[in-house]
C-alpha cells in the first residue's frame, strides 16, 4: 500500500464528521479540530530534538520517526476535513439564529396586535386570569403544565402581604397583574416560535383556535372559578376601599 494512501484520511469526510457530530455545535467540533492539531504537533516534536520531548524521541528509531511523521500527516488530513465541518456547522448555526431571531421579532409583533390586554379596570383584570388560565392548558408545554401550582400561585398574588415597603396592597396586587401579563406574553410568543417547521401566522391560527375551543371548558372548573372570585374581590373598588386604614 503506498504511503500516500496510509497518511491520508479518505474514510474520514466532512460529509462524515457532520453525521456523527450531527447533535454537537461548532464549537465542539472545532474542539476536535483544536485536539487533532495539538497530537500532530506533539507527534512532530518527538522527531526534533530542539524541546524536552524531542529529546526523548531522539532515542527512536529512523524508521520509528518515519512512523510518527506518517502518523501526524494522518492526522493532518483529519482535521483538514473536520475544520471544513467546522465551518459548514458554524455556518448552518448562524443561519437557524438568523431565522430564529426573525421569527422571533415576528412573534412578538403578531402577539402585540392579537393580545393588547389592557389592564385598566377591573373587568380587563378578570377577562386577563381567564386568558391566562386557558392558555396555560394550551400554550404551555404538557410536560411543564402544573394546574393545581397555577392556581396556588395566582391566588396568592391577591392574598394579604405583611412585608410591603412603600406599596400598598392594592399597589403590590396590581404589580402582580403586570407581571402576570408579561409572563403570559412570553408565553405566547415562545409558543408562535417553537416549531419552525410552521410560520408563526399559523401557530396563532391555531393558537386562537385552542383558545376558543378550550375557553368554556376550562373557565367551568371549580379551581377556576375559585382563582377568579378571589381576584374579582382583592381587586374591587369596594375591597380596596375597605382595606384602606
Amino acid at each position: 500500500m503506498a504511503k500516500s494512501s496510509l497518511t491520508q484520511a479518505n474514510g474520514i469526510t466532512a460529509d462524515l464528521v457532520l453525521e456523527l457530530g450531527k447533535f454537537y455545535s461548532a464549537r465542539e467540533i472545532r474542539s476536535l479540530q483544536t485536539g487533532l492539531t495539538s497530537a500532530a504537533r506533539e507527534l512532530r516534536e518527538l522527531t526534533h530534538p530542539n524541546t524536552l520531548l524531542g529529546r526523548v524521541g531522539a532515542n527512536l528509531t529512523r524508521e520509528q520517526h518515519a512512523l510518527l511523521r506518517d502518523a501526524a500527516a494522518l492526522l493532518d488530513s483529519v482535521k483538514y476535513n473536520v475544520e471544513h465541518a467546522k465551518e459548514r456547522k458554524a455556518r448552518a448555526e448562524k443561519a437557524a439564529a438568523k431565522l430564529r431571531a426573525a421569527r422571533e421579532r415576528q412573534a412578538k409583533q403578531l402577539v402585540a396586535q392579537a393580545f393588547p390586554l389592557p389592564i385598566n379596570t377591573l373587568d380587563d383584570q378578570l377577562e386577563l386570569l381567564k386568558l391566562v388560565l386557558v392558555a396555560h392548558s394550551v400554550a404551555i408545554p404538557s410536560a411543564i403544565r402544573d394546574q393545581k401550582y397555577l392556581h396556588h400561585r395566582l391566588r396568592e398574588y391577591m392574598q394579604h402581604n405583611d412585608r410591603l415597603i412603600g406599596w400598598t396592597q392594592a399597589q403590590w396586587r396590581r404589580n402582580n397583574v403586570s407581571s402576570v401579563r408579561f409572563e403570559l406574553l412570553r408565553d405566547f410568543e415562545e409558543c408562535l416560535t417553537w416549531a419552525d417547521a410552521e410560520s408563526p401566522e399559523a401557530r396563532l391560527k391555531l393558537l386562537q383556535e385552542q383558545l376558543t375551543n378550550s375557553r368554556d371548558k376550562i373557565l367551568a372548573d371549580p379551581a377556576s372559578v375559585e382563582t377568579l372570585r378571589i381576584w374579582a374581590e382583592a381587586l374591587s373598588p369596594e375591597y380596596e376601599q375597605e382595606a384602606r386604614p
